[in-house]
């Protein structure tokens, strides 16, 4: 029988089963997996998060749950809450501009400060606090400058009679929103039993995605999930405290990207031939729908994205989509411009040349090394790519002729026809340091201005010129590095 794989790391951990329902595990981490074996009594649940996200010093036991007049409905209120030195205002709140919600008081606590002004209800959105607007906050804004009040607290609200459902979904003025933090991971649909609490779980370092940002903000920064290469497993997991959480974080990355060579050498093997230059989980933001977190593989000349890790070379030569380097350029690198939590969301943009038009893409990652890497690795694949190809041509049409135009990194542009897949006749040529301009409409015509005689050549490429015109730019950018002008 095979020796056990030392473990590298090992610790407890709490793993969360349903929405609110945690057990202790001790993890266990290999050079090849992350194991977490439940311990004994493992069936009861981990006591609660004595101040869960979302909370406001502190979850007390017994919720209040007072009648809302029909009166009070979508009309604003202003109400004077004095804290107490235990309890602080005794409210919950859930919502945030990540979520495109309100924030929303989600429990009010029996006897504390919010309670005791018999003002205020679940379902009541917090427009302010203090004169501070928080219609636009995120969940941790708001949670912020709740706690950051002093003694007394004066709060403009507003009930939202529609909202006060989402609170009762549970039969429980408490019961948790699918926008709370954190959220939970994939579960069934059905309380796991004690038997199935107790079994172990694993999931395989190899390509597995590791992030602490998949969710809302986690106001504690104890949190992080687990997800396998096929995306078919995950494990939502929390540590003691940040420190310890940043550190199986660590290792946990530490772990996958030790197995990256092995990964590439096996899409090699399905795909002979194929280079992989880097690989890695990013998260593509798209403008309608959720994130969508892909596997992006990054070859000589081509950069691929994957749903989940390739298993044959069927899937390996079927990615969702494919980004040719040399008619894709670079446009953005560092905090996303749009994104509610600026500080802590890193991304790229992407935009590509295709016979559609112009494409935009853009990509977050989990931390400022691994945008470096991307940014650095997508530049430099397009200098590569650009010098690797050397040529392209398309057909089109110049003064009413058909005709080919072919683009040549050390030859420059030139015009001919042919016969046969031969080169019968050159129209013109005309090296890259001649082109003083080009400029296209974006549905069929390219214009280049080589500043002689024929002034500037207007060419019909019969589809949308945005590709041309992107590998265009590829290849004088390669030629400036050439000449040791870029960094």
């Amino acid at each position: 029988m095979a020796a056990a794989m030392k473990a590298q790391k090992t610790g407890l951990l709490e793993l969360r089963v349903t929405v609110d329902r945690w057990i202790r595990v001790l993890a266990t981490l290999t050079e090849d997996t992350l194991a977490l074996n439940p311990g004994e009594g493992a069936e009861e649940p981990a006591k609660p998060n004595p101040t869960p996200a979302g909370a406001i010093n502190g979850d007390p036991p017994n919720l209040s749950s007072s009648p809302v007049p029909e009166t009070i409905t979508n009309v604003k209120r202003t109400v004077r809450v004095t804290k107490q030195d235990v309890g602080g205002l005794g409210i919950s709140i859930k919502g945030g501009k990540e979520n495109k919600m309100p924030i929303l008081i989600s429990k009010i606590f029996k006897g504390l400060a919010a309670d005791q002004t018999e003002a205020l209800y679940v379902g009541d959105a917090i427009l302010s606090v203090n004169g501070y607007d928080l219609r636009e906050a995120t969940h941790d804004e708001a949670v912020q400058a709740l706690k950051k009040t002093g003694k007394e607290v004066i709060l403009e609200v507003k009930y939202i009679k529609e909202m006060s459902a989402f609170f009762k979904s549970s039969g429980s003025p408490g019961a948790a929103l699918p926008w709370d933090s954190p959220p939970s991971t994939p579960q069934r649909g059905t309380e796991p039993s004690p038997a199935e609490l107790k079994e172990p779980r694993s999931i395989p370092l190899k390509m597995c995605q590791v992030s602490r940002k998949q969710c809302p903000p986690d106001t504690e920064n104890r949190y992080f999930e687990v997800i396998s290469a096929n995306r078919k497993n995950s494990v939502f997991l929390r540590a003691k405290d940040p420190a310890m959480a940043q550190s199986w974080y660590n290792a946990i990355q530490a772990g996958a990207a030790n197995l990256l060579p092995r990964v590439k050498e096996e899409m090699k093997t399905m795909q002979p031939g194929m280079e992989v230059k880097h690989l890695g989980w990013i998260t593509e933001q798209v403008t309608q729908g959720p994130e969508r977190p892909v596997l992006a593989a990054l070859t000589d000349r081509d950069l691929l994205l994957y749903p989940s890790l390739p298993e044959s070379k069927e899937s390996l030569s079927s990615p969702t989509k494919s980004h040719p380097l040399i008619a894709t350029r670079l446009v953005h690198s560092g905090p996303g411009k749009s994104s509610p939590l600026l500080d802590s969301d890193l991304s790229f943009g992407l935009r590509s040349g295709t016979k559609q038009g112009v494409e935009t893409h853009v990509f977050r990652v989990d931390s400022a090394k691994e945008l470096s890497t991307w940014t650095h690795l997508l530049v430099e694949g397009c200098h590569n790519a650009a010098e690797l190809i050397k040529e392209v041509t398309t057909v089109c049409s110049w003064n009413g002729k058909e005709c080919t135009l072919g683009v040549h990194i050390d030859e420059g542009f030139t015009l001919f026809t042919e016969e046969m897949g031969v080169r019968k006749s050159i129209l013109l040529q005309q090296p890259f340091e001649r082109l003083r301009m080009s400029s296209d409409d974006g549905v069929r015509m390219m214009f280049l201005d080589f500043g002689g005689p024929e002034a500037e050549i207007q060419l019909d490429l019969h589809c949308c010129p945005k590709t041309i015109v992107f590998i265009i730019h590829s290849f004088l950018s390669a030629k400036v590095k050439r000449l040791g002008l870029l960094a």
